[in-house]
């Protein structure tokens, strides 16, 4: 029998609570779910068919259809699957497990149908996916991932975000069974979710329910339902710790974007002062928290609607606050920070740091084809223009001293509305995910003007996989991403001078360019492509517990 390539297994998901169903229809779904996991498939099916004519509410109703559609591959039953997850669609549209089935469906019979495929000995395709739902891997070292979100939406340009929907992509590719659970809450704008291209379980919330008791006891039932081994806690700013309260049990990894729970103010420890200067905070919340909340008392309204209101719900400044952020810190299996910078800020508050950095799709950045030529050469920046901190008025200022002195360039950025915005610089408008690698291959240099304390940089990393060199500011996590003199140039953060002295370096010398776009490329193969990242960094973290270990943690934390 023949290879056939591996997929993540449809999933069959546990609701997450919808809005106030039966206590009786729900126990009746939860005990079909324990039938159908357990292998009494008969009993489940019962059960599911006598839901599926009783349940008034279309969140279950649908996960309900989505289940007896994963049932019907277990028999080869391919139009029934289908159609089940169609109709699981039609309930409710935001199913997205029964999205990512039927996706998962419909590409595993058009691969069959290929002539090629045809041509093999391989079992067909409902046999196949029958082994991926009994079996979704042979390698010893997976398990079940729960991925947990607080502010999540769907599509994005947000860098968390993108981080967030590839490492539950790529650890489904690596083996592992992964589910990601986010609130959906519509006075804040977030959980708005459209075409999630992997398995996410969306928790409705109303403005009664939103509180922390209540959202700490829909995650835990929700992920209870679906009983994972290691839990990673992703874009939650504030909120982080209270989302591990809720996971303590699970072996919990708690991912640090940027510097959020270090800097409750706006995560990037930036302070703009009211003639618009800007100046790096020297301090934390976990080493001074009595600054940092002087500070918010102080500044606290030049922070966004959002952050504001999530800092009230998560209740910062609070001596309760701050405990329960340390216990989180001492009681996580591991705490994951994006760069050494942030690793030192964080390793006297956890028993266990460990840097590692986003990963990205070399699929996205093919191998870089030769420099083209062009009659100027163009400088890109890949940012929110109008968002201060990117610092796009730096790289402007440092563009307009440069043309005073040549015009042998153009500044080019996603910046709205698109269009040519003065001699050298031309707005492309905003740029999806998938339109950036064209932008990237159209460029001869990147540059980061960034004046804030930032992670790691996804602008930096996307421009090493396309094979152009980087320059960028000296801050945050930026001198781990580029290496200054090997794959871009570093300079002082907000100083226009500085930056058209880098740029001009390399304006003046395009086989510099080229080495360090090279260079930058083989950094990117070597450090951040998301094979790699789950090879050196997730696999050795996810070291699987015992059985009985695992039961006694999960019971322990409830």
């Amino acid at each position: 029998m023949s290879k056939r390539r591996k997929k993540p297994k449809p999933q069959k998901r546990r609701p997450a609570a919808p809005p106030k169903p039966e206590a009786g229809l729900q126990a009746l779904y939860e005990s079909a779910s324990r039938a159908a996991t357990e292998g009494h498939l008969e009993e489940a099916r019962r059960i599911y068919g006598a839901l599926a004519k009783d349940v008034p509410d279309r969140h279950l109703k649908a996960l309900v259809c989505n289940d007896q559609a994963t049932l019907a591959t277990l028999v080869s039953d391919r139009e029934s699957a289908l159609q089940g997850f169609r109709q699981a669609l039609a309930i409710d549209p935001q199913c997205e497990v029964a999205r990512f089935n039927l996706t998962f469906l419909e590409d595993e019979l058009a691969e069959a149908n290929k002539p090629e495929a045809q041509a093999k000995e391989c079992p067909n395709p409902s046999l196949a996916l029958q082994a991926c739902v009994a079996a979704p891997t042979e390698s010893p070292s997976a398990g079940k991932v729960a991925i947990l979100s607080f502010l999540f939406n769907w599509p994005t340009s947000g860098g968390g975000n993108v981080h967030t929907a590839e490492l539950a992509r790529f650890l489904a590719k690596a083996g592992y069974a992964v589910r990601h659970f986010y609130p959906r809450y519509a006075a804040w704008g977030i959980g708005n979710v459209e075409g999630a291209p992997f398995p996410s379980e969306g928790l409705d919330f109303t403005e009664q329910d939103w509180n922390v008791p209540a959202i700490q006891a829909r995650f835990r039932s929700a992920v209870d339902a679906f009983a994972p081994d290691f839990v990673i806690v992703m874009d939650s700013w504030s909120f982080k710790p209270h989302l591990a309260e809720a996971m303590r049990g699970y072996p919990v990894f708690l991912r640090f974007q940027a510097l959020e729970c270090l800097c409750p103010l706006n995560n990037v420890r930036l302070l703009v002062e009211t003639d618009g200067r800007a100046s790096q905070c020297p301090r934390q919340q976990l080493a001074s928290p009595e600054a940092c909340l002087a500070c918010l008392r102080e500044r606290g309204h030049q922070s966004g609607a959002l952050h504001q209101a999530e800092r009230a719900l998560a209740g910062v400044g609070t001596p309760e606050y701050h405990r329960l952020l340390c216990r989180s810190l001492q009681e996580a299996e591991a705490v994951l920070a994006l760069n050494p910078f942030t690793e030192a800020m964080l390793s006297p508050y956890a028993r266990r740091v460990c840097v590692v950095p986003w990963g990205m799709d070399p699929a996205r950045f093919p191998w870089p084809p030769p420099e083209e030529e062009r009659p100027v050469t163009r400088l890109f920046m890949a940012a929110l223009v109008t968002e201060y901190m990117k610092g796009f008025h730096v790289l402007h200022e440092a563009c307009t001293r440069l043309w005073k002195k040549r015009q042998d360039f153009e500044l080019v950025a996603t910046g709205d509305p698109a269009g040519r915005v003065d001699e050298f610089t031309h707005f492309t408008g905003w740029a999806s995910q998938e339109d950036l690698p064209r932008h990237y291959r159209e460029t001869d240099i990147t540059a980061v003007p960034t004046i804030a304390q930032e992670g790691l940089s996804r602008t930096s990393v996307e421009a090493m996989a396309a094979g152009k060199p980087v320059v960028a500011s000296r801050i945050g996590g930026l001198p781990f991403t580029v290496a200054d003199g090997a794959t871009g140039l570093l300079c002082q953060p907000g100083d226009a001078d500085d930056l058209a002295r880098k740029l001009a370096v390399l304006l003046d010398d395009a086989e510099l360019r080229r080495r360090m776009g090279l260079a930058g490329r083989r950094r990117f193969e070597e450090d951040f492509a998301w094979d790699v990242v789950i090879e050196k960094h997730y696999r050795p973290l996810f070291v699987k517990t015992n059985h009985h270990e695992t039961h006694e943690r999960h019971e322990n934390g409830k």
